[in-house]
């Protein structure tokens, strides 16, 4: 126990990793009040009882960001000691509650348990107690209903319940603990969170959060296996083996360089930060730490991919958990997310993500060569025109209302979806039907880009389909046509238009808020320039594009074919990748032309 208890506060000590949602936290003087025996400060407002955002947190955030300033030294001197005592009195005597369990259980545990491990010694038993008493809420200790808990809430709660064994130095509970970590790091079948068998991770159902509550589960279970161990609670090295397995074969193809595919983070696309891949360096940092790990040269070059930007991973992988496409090159990243009864493709909840109603919706894209391509990128977000998606022009009220509810999502509404790649190259296909909307896409990976063909399209009101909407890299234009065979250029990408149906582009600044996906974040205006492509279905019920490395032409391609009854590219080495719907069914075809 001394051991990790050691590791634990080293930990701390160097890094801050619970309070990455931190707001003003370096503001200790200039709002600092001493009344009587306490500190508190004038900036927080201690009546909070926001269930998404809660900044009476911020007064324990606050007091461990001092300790991280002033330093194991600076503790020693005893104005500095008593200053971070009061402000700790103050949140111990007062225990502040929010109305979101999630706060009174993980939030504000997982924050109270660093102080007072960093401090431990430092504690009269008084405080001791009173410390423990609160961190025991979110542990198996206080809530013994926590052990069947599942993915990261249950590794936030094994997490707490560590730190708390170790403050009241309980080593029956430090094996529960450790026991129940190893029990976690498994393969989940049908409906079960956590990891899946393509590697993928569920949340909340079947949903496809492998860097939202995955990126949580990945981090906390990291640091987890790290500070165990060489330790009597050492996780087992199969389960280490798995581990590493899931971040390389699952994770590892959701991301490049700075960002994470915004695919695979939820409703967390409505908070800043979250598309920052930053944590994941921190995870393959320490499995390369890790003895157990076996793919060290590969942790390496993920590692280095996520902190220098150079990624030579190459490989494409269709996820059948979840309908998913991951397209890689040295040159980028490209995804495509399917449509299918038995997938939800977001949520939202505590208000968050209430615009997100199409990235529900079958064909979402993501085209990535940096990572910053759609980093924050929330805000000035046009949520009718998602990429990849095709939809009317819906307003951000009709959307509002459409996402009617709380901790809602929704599943496709048909099983005409599937897919599978061949080396570079593959397919992944879907037929839309929702909001009486109809239509077939199908989607080519191949060695410089991507094919997207979309035919007998219809509904109700005038679609669009978003070719991408994402920051401009260059200089602003005005909208532009493309015919067929023109081609326009933003970052990375070259978007071609294959079609006689008309292509519009255009690169403009755009102003927005982040409170308009989530009404608790800052409604500050947040400007940027935006490049947004897309097409104009009111005379035209097909659409056929490509998406290419900047430098790449489409001579690869030779032919395409686009008809409800199949959809299909042919290469100029010929080779042919169909998708042919006959019978009733639908079935990948690939083989020479």
């Amino acid at each position: 126990m001394k051991n990790v208890l050691k590791k634990v506060q080293d930990q701390f000590w160097k890094d801050p990793i619970h309070t990455t949602t931190t707001t003003n936290c370096e503001c200790w003087d200039e709002f600092l009040v001493r009344g009587g025996k306490y500190i508190y400060f004038t900036d927080i407002d201690y009546n909070c009882q926001n269930v998404a955002i809660w900044d009476t947190l911020d007064h324990l955030r606050r007091i461990q960001h001092r300790l991280l300033t002033v330093g194991k030294e600076g503790i020693k001197n005893e104005a500095t000691l008593a200053d971070v005592l009061a402000a700790l009195d103050y949140w111990l005597d007062n225990d502040f509650k929010n109305p979101n369990w999630w706060f009174n259980q993980i939030g504000m545990v997982s924050t109270l348990a660093a102080i007072t491990l960093m401090i431990l010694d430092k504690l009269s038993p008084a405080q001791h107690a009173r410390a423990a008493e609160l961190i025991k809420r979110g542990t198996v200790a206080g809530d013994p209903r926590m052990i069947r808990w599942t993915g990261a809430n249950l590794i936030w709660g094994i997490r707490d319940t560590v730190y708390y064994a170790l403050i009241v130095n309980d080593t029956e509970m430090m094996r529960l603990a450790s026991d129940r970590i190893a029990e976690e790091i498994k393969i989940g079948y049908g409906l079960d969170e956590g990891i899946k068998p393509d590697m993928s991770f569920y949340q909340h159902g079947p949903m496809l959060y492998s860097c939202g509550y995955g990126r949580s589960f990945t981090y906390e279970t990291a640091q987890l296996i790290s500070i165990l161990s060489g330790s009597e609670y050492a996780v087992a090295s199969d389960k280490i083996v798995l581990f590493e397995d899931f971040v390389l074969d699952g994770q590892r193809y959701m991301m490049r360089g700075a960002g994470v595919d915004y695919q695979s983070i939820g409703r967390e696309i409505a908070r800043p930060g979250t598309i920052s891949s930053k944590i994941f360096a921190t995870v393959a940092q320490l499995l390369l730490n890790t003895e157990e790990c076996r793919r060290k040269d590969e942790l390496a070059a993920y590692y280095k991919s996520l902190t220098t930007g150079e990624d030579t991973f190459t490989s494409t992988k269709y996820f059948h958990y979840c309908y998913f496409l991951s397209h890689r090159t040295p040159e980028f990243h490209i995804s495509v997310k399917g449509h299918h009864t038995n997938y939800k493709g977001t949520e939202w909840g505590l208000s968050e993500n209430r615009l997100g109603y199409n990235l529900n919706c079958g064909g979402v894209t993501i085209f990535m060569a940096t990572g910053n391509e759609y980093n924050d990128i929330n805000p000035l977000t046009d949520y009718s025109a998602i990429p990849g998606t095709t939809a009317p022009k819906w307003d951000e009220t009709k959307l509002w209302d459409m996402s009617e509810g709380d901790w809602k999502s929704k599943t496709g509404t048909n099983d005409d979806c599937g897919g599978c790649t061949t080396g570079s190259r593959g397919a992944i296909y879907m037929r839309i039907e929702h909001d009486g909307i109809f239509g077939y896409k199908a989607y080519f990976p191949f060695e410089d880009g991507i094919v997207c063909l979309g035919c007998a399209l219809d509904a109700p009101e005038t679609l669009y389909t978003t070719v991408d909407q994402s920051f401009r890299v260059g200089d602003l234009f005005e909208a532009r046509t493309l015919t067929k065979g023109e081609s326009v250029i933003n970052g990375g990408f070259r978007y071609v238009n294959l079609s006689d149906v008309p292509m519009t582009a255009e690169a403009k600044t755009v102003t927005g808020a982040w409170s308009h996906n989530s009404p608790a974040q800052s409604s500050d205006p947040v400007t940027g320039n935006i490049f947004i492509a897309q097409i104009d279905h009111s005379k035209h019920d097909t659409y056929a594009y490509a998406v290419l490395a900047k430098d790449a032409s489409t001579d690869k391609i030779a032919a395409i074919v686009n008809t409800p009854e199949e959809q299909s590219v042919t290469f100029t080495d010929g080779k042919k990748i169909a998708v042919i719907r006959k019978d009733g069914e639908t079935r990948i075809v690939i083989g020479i032309n």
